[in-house]
């Protein structure tokens, strides 16, 4: 007997096989800035790396350290229940409405792996290929995060850009240093929270999957929106960074004037004393 998430037995693996539906769907959501992975209890998931779980009669949960929590044949009421019962006290930082995939999938044994509109053809139900869809589907939610907060900073490229001849005022710096915080934020969580772009650590011990995962990744355009991504990421910053340090130079040359004018009134003052001390 195994248990499930929360931690209730469940019924064996074969016998689960047998029953899950041909036909599933899986849903992939950001419901926090990380999951606490490390608090639950190994021996109650199914599968690790990533970490699996089942839940009710057929359904499973792939839970990922960057805030992803992947859904397979669970109901939404379902969902949501378990991320505001079961999940609620291992997320840090949680997200309301958060990013989210949603994908159909068919087993079909006879036929080619493979992505056609919203559904996806597997030969097997098997625990490997699931959690191969499921770290490709929380990457794919984990880029169009990525790609929403950096496009609310790439939005103000075009003006600064256009404006720089313009820039002038401590909130305009401000605003400046916010778009550069943002970029730099991004990066770092870019590289510290997941590697989209890295083969996943399953292929070592399952490496007949490879085509399967190259075949999702290129169909999530995952390397691609990566790349772009990045593009986008050094143009906000160096974007940001130019006019910044063109706003600092203005500064900078209008303290030196300020500097040059004390010195003159100085000189003038001293000039005037002079002359009237000699009359």
């Amino acid at each position: 007997m195994k248990k499930n998430i929360s931690g209730t037995p469940e019924k064996a693996d074969k016998e689960m096989e047998i029953k899950f539906p041909e036909i599933f769907s899986v849903r992939a959501l950001l419901v926090a800035r990380r999951i606490l992975l490390r608090r639950f209890p190994a021996e109650s998931a199914t599968a690790i790396s990533p970490m699996l779980f089942s839940q009710g009669e057929h359904g499973y949960v792939a839970l990922f350290r960057y805030g992803v929590a992947v859904f397979i044949n669970i109901p939404p009421l379902e969902q949501q229940h378990l991320i505001d019962q079961t999940l609620r006290t291992y997320l840090e930082e949680p997200i309301q409405s958060g990013e989210e995939e949603s994908i159909e999938v068919m087993i079909v044994p006879d036929q080619d792996e493979r992505v056609h509109g919203e559904r996806i053809t597997l030969r097997e139900r098997s625990i490997p290929r699931l959690q191969i869809l499921a770290e490709v589907m929380a990457r794919s939610v984990l880029l169009a995060d990525y790609e929403a907060r950096i496009m609310r900073s790439f939005d103000m490229v075009e003006p600064l850009a256009l404006k720089l001849s313009q820039i002038r005022g401590p909130r305009t710096s401000v605003q400046l240093l916010q778009t550069i915080g943002t970029a730099l934020a991004t990066e770092h969580d870019m590289v510290g929270r997941a590697a989209v772009t890295e083969k996943p650590d399953l292929l070592w011990e399952h490496s007949e999957l490879e085509g399967l995962y190259l075949m999702l990744e290129n169909d999530f355009e995952l390397c691609e929106r990566d790349t772009a991504l990045v593009r986008k990421i050094n143009l906000v910053s160096r974007t940001a960074q130019t006019s910044l340090e063109l706003l600092h130079s203005r500064r900078s040359l209008r303290v030196e004037w300020y500097i040059v004018i004390l010195i003159i009134v100085e000189i003038l003052l001293t000039l005037f004393d002079l002359f009237f001390r000699n009359h």
